[in-house]
């Protein structure tokens, strides 16, 4: 079955994802409707089990919204239960090295690029029916990999690190946190890191992604040529809206008394 492929999309232009944190398929239905291009369901700072993000795959899988996975730390089996689930990639947090790159590429590879180990009983591999040659050269044009750049430690030079990413994303307040200016993303030591990474991805022509939470923040990593925008997150898109409803009500009931 033909799905959206996320790498392709970004190879064209920007795409708009969120954080999903609330492991539920209507709220999957709900984004996929509202039409982002992509969710990243976060097993790092969510409450979220194996078996729930498996189940938000599935409702992604089904509403063909490609779905990315943080993982607080990827490990082999698991990172093969979730691709093999159907996730679009693997996303990981607090890169430091070049060896945390290959670690997480060679997961996410088949021989000889990666120590991936095969099975095809699953939805990528059509439950075995697509033959292997192909499937194996699917997945490897398929997976996304990711890693968030958000640590004061970082290898230099930093070049060897891009080798093997598919997408270099920005955590800015992990960032400015481990910088010493929590919160304070237009600091010089925020943006020279932020500027340093930029030129590298440039060099190695990895795309550029971070997370936003405000549309300057969108507006800003757009004009820089950023492709992998992560922006807000369901509990918070819930919570914006829940608090504009209940000011609209309260309001509305103010005016009702002015009209008696």
């Amino acid at each position: 079955m033909r799905r959206t492929d996320l790498k392709q999309k970004l190879e064209l232009g920007p795409c708009f994802g969120t954080f999903l944190k609330l492991p539920r398929p209507e709220i999957v239905d709900i984004l996929a409707l509202a039409g982002f291009d992509f969710v990243v369901c976060d097993m790092e700072h969510a409450q979220v089990t194996e078996g729930e993000a498996r189940e938000v795959i599935r409702a992604c899988v089904a509403a063909d919204l490609p779905v990315v996975v943080r993982l607080p730390e990827p490990v082999q089996g698991l990172v093969n239960r979730l691709l093999e689930a159907g996730a679009t990639g693997i996303q990981m947090p607090r890169l430091k090295s070049g060896m945390d790159t290959s670690r997480l590429h060679s997961m996410m590879h088949f021989p000889p690029f990666g120590t991936r180990s095969f099975g095809n009983a699953n939805i990528p591999g059509g439950y075995g029916s697509v033959p292997i040659p192909q499937y194996l050269e699917q997945e490897s044009a398929r997976v996304l990999t990711i890693g968030q750049f958000e640590t004061r430690e970082m290898e230099q030079p930093c070049e060897p690190m891009f080798d093997g990413l598919d997408v270099a994303f920005i955590g800015p307040m992990d960032l400015s946190i481990d910088l010493g200016v929590p919160g304070n993303f237009n600091d010089p030591a925020v943006q020279r890191r932020i500027i340093e990474i930029e030129k590298a991805a440039a060099k190695t022509g990895t795309i550029m992604g971070a997370f936003a939470g405000t549309m300057e923040e969108v507006q800003r990593y757009l004009r820089a040529g950023y492709r992998y925008l992560a922006v807000s997150g369901d509990i918070s898109l819930f919570s914006k809206g829940a608090k504009s409803l209940i000011s609209q009500l309260r309001e509305t009931y103010e005016e009702s008394l002015t009209h008696k």
